[in-house]
């Protein structure tokens, strides 16, 4: 019994994914990105998760770009303080991939835009650590970074996803395994402490 269960589950796993990569190919991409479906606001809070693999993940490359990090503190502090949208940002190695994760005000472009101008400089040494960088200096190519940073931002499924949660796995609909099929790095959820009030509004309440 225990073998034929074995055998059962490869079988069903391989069919599963053979039809969804199918399904993959032939659906129209129905469940759009949470960031894409709200309008701009400066008072509400909206996620990034830039997930970039190291070109070389070995504990060297790690070293290096802890060393350019923290000799860059107080310039990527200051300059996300000029962005004046940021609520936290954080730097993190995970599984091979420098991840940047952060929650800002308003406008995905505009926040990329800020980003640069603000320390545009100190993020060319950082990507010169990953897979595929963009185009350097990125402040000279901005719009390309702007996409560069679209297409590396962990996928937002829409923030109360009914069907994951009270459908059986075997009921979840197409779209939805669609997309999860499509984005290797997903984003279930977000929750706001404070969702009414910016990041300039919570600064100016704390003097």
């Amino acid at each position: 019994m225990g073998m034929l269960g074995a055998v059962k589950r490869v079988a069903v796993e391989s069919l599963t994914a053979v039809l969804v990569r199918g399904w993959s190919l032939v659906s129209p991409p129905t469940v759009v990105a949470e960031r894409e479906r709200l309008a701009p606001s400066d008072h509400l809070q909206r996620a990034m998760n830039l997930i970039m693999p190291l070109h070389t993940p070995n504990i060297v490359a790690r070293a290096t770009l802890s060393q350019l990090l923290f000799r860059a503190t107080s310039e990527v502090f200051a300059g996300l303080d000029n962005v004046g949208t940021i609520h936290f940002a954080r730097f993190d190695i995970v599984d091979g991939n420098l991840c940047m994760f952060s929650v800002y005000d308003g406008d995905f472009a505009a926040y990329i835009r800020d980003f640069v101008s603000s320390i545009g400089n100190v993020f060319d040494d950082i990507v010169r650590q990953v897979k595929d960088p963009p185009r350097l200096p990125v402040r000279e190519h901005v719009d390309e970074f702007i996409e560069w940073v679209r297409a590396r931002d962990a996928f937002q499924m829409p923030e109360s996803p009914v069907d994951l949660l009270t459908r059986d796995v075997e009921t979840i609909p197409r779209d939805t395994i669609v997309a999860l099929h499509r984005n290797p790095n997903v984003q279930l959820g977000i929750y706001r402490a404070y969702p009414g009030f910016s990041a300039a509004q919570i600064r100016d309440g704390l003097s």
